[in-house]
């Protein structure tokens, strides 16, 4: 059901999006918008000047964001009355919200049910409400482990997941191409590796990915363990620069594919020490044992790069974190 906001009066005023006044441009959902991603994304978009409304299971962050609503995409009635009550167009979703990884191999009977059942549910709002375009958050675990002497991981390479995440996103971009061919709406699946940038992220086994950006803007010691061997390599990609990719797959006004390994770079882990370390005097990186399993090392990415001109650099994002902290 939508959820009605309470008044300084006592009463409670219906829980409609409000958008600016004079918007010119349809509107653009995301689900998971209150997430580590999903807020880089609408920061993306609204700087893009697109009208954004944001759902996700938590509650908005601001409660005077009036376009923030709490919506469980497992209910499918509660979502599509969040859709109905949108009176403008909506041009596209950007779907992110799911149970992530390490929280589905956890409880594999909930995951499979948000992020299968929840999917089901957007398409079938998007199809409901004639939306033109699911922007779909992939992973690079739908590839499963590959031997790291192995060539460059590309989109036509075979898609053999290993845990209960994994396929999962395998299945759901199979189904999203047939809503696609069925229905005629416009679904891309965006296959995304590891993401750093500035924090929080809010999962406690992946804090290594903001804290090394965020440590470069402090001027104080810090240690951070990186919990993969130094001579490990990482196909690595900044949440900003992600939030553009998404913003480009929501907007371009035709697409060669349905589905894209994220713009990314190859980085071994000990030349990324290197560089942050030589960044911040004060930073120091350390490493762990963990085995990489369940995603590929290194991904080909020129797929996005060239159709769409994007060639993100993560040294040039790490330089101007630590340029915040010289000034």
């Amino acid at each position: 059901m939508v959820r009605n906001r309470p008044m300084a009066d006592g009463s409670e005023e219906p829980c409609r999006p409000r958008l600016p006044s004079g918007s010119r441009t349809d509107v653009i959902v995301v689900t998971g918008g209150e997430g580590y991603i999903g807020r880089h994304i609408r920061s993306e978009l609204l700087a893009a000047e697109r009208d954004v409304i944001s759902l996700d299971c938590v509650n908005p962050g601001s409660p005077n964001d009036q376009n923030c609503f709490q919506c469980d995409l497992t209910n499918a009635n509660w979502l599509q009355e969040i859709f109905a009550s949108v009176q403008e167009p909506i041009a596209g979703i950007a779907h992110l919200a799911s149970t992530l990884r390490t929280a589905s191999l956890s409880d594999p009977y909930r995951a499979t049910e948000v992020n299968m059942l929840g999917t089901l549910n957007v398409l079938e709002a998007a199809r409901n409400f004639g939306v033109a375009r699911v922007v779909f958050a992939s992973s690079v675990s739908i590839y499963g482990s590959k031997d790291p002497r192995a060539a460059d991981i590309s989109e036509s390479d075979p898609t053999t997941p290993e845990d209960v995440y994994g396929a999962a996103k395998q299945y759901l971009e199979v189904l999203g191409d047939a809503y696609s061919r069925k229905y005629g709406l416009r679904f891309v699946a965006l296959r995304i590796p590891i993401v750093v940038g500035p924090g929080p992220i809010g999962v406690s086994s992946s804090l290594w990915r903001t804290d090394i950006v965020d440590a470069l803007r402090e001027n104080k010691e810090r240690e951070i363990l990186i919990p993969f061997s130094e001579n490990e390599t990482l196909s690595i990609v900044h949440v900003k620069d992600l939030a553009q990719a998404f913003s480009i797959l929501l907007n371009a006004p035709t697409l060669s594919h349905s589905s894209y390994n994220a713009p990314c770079e190859i980085w071994r882990l000990a030349d990324l020490k290197e560089e942050l370390e030589s960044l911040n005097e004060n930073l120091h990186i350390r490493f762990g044992n963990t085995v990489i399993t369940g995603f590929p090392r290194r991904l080909n990415c020129d797929r996005f790069k060239t159709e769409f001109n994007l060639f993100p650099s993560l040294l040039k994002r790490l330089q101007d974190a630590a340029q915040v902290q010289r000034r």
